[in-house]
């Protein structure tokens, strides 16, 4: 029941979670998960949305088990503690962490771990530790048929709301050669194998040098998007991984090239942003509908309900995480998450109360009733509304149009020559796969 619950207050926070390469996983476990770490307490809640056979455990930082209420959650959903060094003065002994995992996959519960050791608020992967090889290597010594399936998360945007992500599962890791290299040479063999799991990793997780590579990344697909018919998270990330592997294939040889792409898209995001200021987008490109516009004014005053009810913790979490505490990017969904595990229920019990006080039980049962409803309702009405819900096309969206045509020209002549400058730079790479 509380996974259920936890799955869904997950699907809530994100718009779209989409799981790439279920035929990857194994019929059955134990499996040893390893994935990327860059979300913090929001990463091992989506690999609940991975098959349930798995019983997956996920091992997580001792300190979080010594906070009120998640140290309760975390042992309710059997997470399995680890003190890290970083965590403790001296000397850590892992003796014991070990042996519980190795008691885990012998019961045949599966086990997340993340080896880059902790989550932070950057757009590439850090180095992995050898925890999980480790692990691998006991399992084995205890005759345990364990495989390491590595899985790439990849958030579009992981501390906003209602943003998609997708998460990636790699094919299980060939780690037979590893067995036997162990026996010779055991400390060569944990490396080696750390170091699989981490190409694995990187092939199945988008990446950038920095936050600036990667808004220039984000840009050059938005671009790309203008013309194409899907825009879904799942295929912008193709497209994004494409661009990644090849501006790194190209960075030596073509940098001059690749600079000059850089100087085009920070012109073009000045110009975007310009044009978006004066003129912001709206919804006079959609397709008229009498119905569509009869549903948006009908579905307008519920939805104002709903909004007004739930504006006090949506104003006060977003408060909270952004202004008071100020979390980091790698911690700000999860605190999203947990304080409005609390604040939402308490807001609903106050407006109960209050509408009780005053109208009495004819009033309260029904907003206890359908206050959860209400508020799923207000949230997807508001996406449909952004996405062209109104379906009409006012006089003055059209005098904007007008206006706004030679900004859109030079719009699309950047993107034109942005495109071009692309297209000579894969004409590069294919020439140095040909070579």
């Amino acid at each position: 029941m509380l996974l259920k619950f936890l799955r869904l207050i997950v699907l809530t926070f994100f718009r779209e979670i989409v799981i790439k390469g279920q035929d990857h996983l194994p019929q059955s476990g134990p499996v040893i998960f390893t994935s990327n770490h860059p979300n913090a307490l929001i990463d091992p809640l989506l690999l609940l949305y991975l098959p349930p056979q798995y019983r997956i455990r996920f091992v997580a930082k001792a300190p979080l088990f010594k906070i009120p209420l998640l140290g309760w959650l975390m042992r309710r959903i059997g997470a399995i503690p680890v003190m890290r060094r970083l965590d403790v003065k001296g000397n850590v002994d892992y003796e014991t962490f070990f042996a519980s995992c190795v008691d885990t996959l012998a019961a045949g519960d599966s086990i997340a771990i993340f080896p880059e050791g902790r989550s932070l608020p950057q757009p590439y992967m850090t180095s992995l530790r050898t925890g999980a090889a480790r692990l691998f290597f006991f399992a084995c010594e205890k005759d345990l048929d364990v495989k390491i399936v590595p899985v790439g998360l990849n958030y579009e945007r992981g501390s906003v709301f209602r943003t998609p992500v997708v998460v990636s599962v790699a094919p299980p890791l060939d780690t037979s050669a590893y067995v036997e290299k162990r026996e010779s040479n055991p400390n060569n063999a944990v490396r080696e194998l750390t170091d699989e799991i981490s190409q694995a990793l990187n092939q199945h997780v988008f990446q950038a040098g920095d936050f600036r590579d990667r808004d220039l990344f984000m840009l050059l697909d938005r671009i790309y998007r203008l013309e194409q018919i899907d825009d879904s998270w799942p295929e912008r990330l193709t497209r994004l991984k494409k661009f990644e592997s090849g501006l790194n294939t190209l960075r030596d040889s073509c940098s001059p090239e690749i600079d000059r792409l850089r100087r085009m898209l920070s012109k073009y995001e000045i110009l975007s942003l310009t044009a978006e200021k004066k003129h912001p987008p709206s919804c006079s490109d959609t397709p008229r509908s009498t119905r569509r516009f009869l549903v948006a004014l009908g579905g307008l005053p519920i939805a104002a309900l709903g909004a007004l009810l739930n504006i006090i913790p949506y104003k006060v979490c977003g408060l909270l995480v952004n202004s008071i505490r100020k979390y980091n990017e790698a911690e700000a969904a999860t605190y999203k998450v947990v304080y409005s595990i609390f604040l939402y229920p308490l807001a609903f019990i106050g407006e109960g109360l209050l509408i009780h006080w005053w109208l009495g039980w004819p009033a309260s049962i029904p907003f206890a009733i359908g206050i959860i409803p209400l508020s799923y309702f207000t949230l997807f009405f508001f996406e449909w509304l952004s996405k062209g819900g109104w379906g009409i096309s006012t006089p003055i969206k059209r005098i904007e149009k007008i206006h706004s045509y030679q900004i859109s020209k030079r719009l699309h002549n950047e993107r034109r020559r942005i495109q071009d400058q692309v297209d000579s730079l894969a004409n590069r790479l294919d020439a140095l796969d040909r070579g």
